[in-house]
C-alpha cells in the first residue's frame, strides 16, 4: 500500500485512487459532476506552465482539466509508478 498524496503533488502519468475530498459538499457535488469521486481511478497527464491547470483522466475516457489549488483538496493513493 502506497502512502496517500495529494493530486496536486502526484507526479505525471502515476495512476491512483481517490480516497478522500476535502471542501464543502457543494464543492464534492461539483467533483462528482464529472466523474471525480472516492474510489475513482485518476491519472494526472499534463500541467500547463503558466496557469496552474492540471489535466487529469478520470477512469479510462474521460479527461477534465482542475486548477492546481483545486486538485489540493482531493487525497490520492498511487496505484504504481508512472
Amino acid at each position: 500500500m502506497n502512502c496517500p498524496v495529494l493530486l496536486s503533488d502526484l507526479p505525471l502519468g502515476t495512476p491512483a485512487r481517490i480516497t478522500a475530498i476535502g471542501g464543502t459538499a457543494a464543492w464534492q457535488r461539483r467533483l462528482a459532476a464529472v466523474g471525480l469521486t472516492v474510489g475513482q481511478t485518476v491519472t494526472p497527464l499534463r500541467r500547463a506552465p503558466c496557469s496552474q491547470t492540471l489535466a487529469v483522466r478520470v477512469g479510462a475516457l474521460t479527461d477534465v482539466a482542475i486548477r492546481a489549488g483545486d486538485a489540493g483538496t482531493i487525497l490520492v493513493e498511487p496505484l504504481g509508478p508512472p
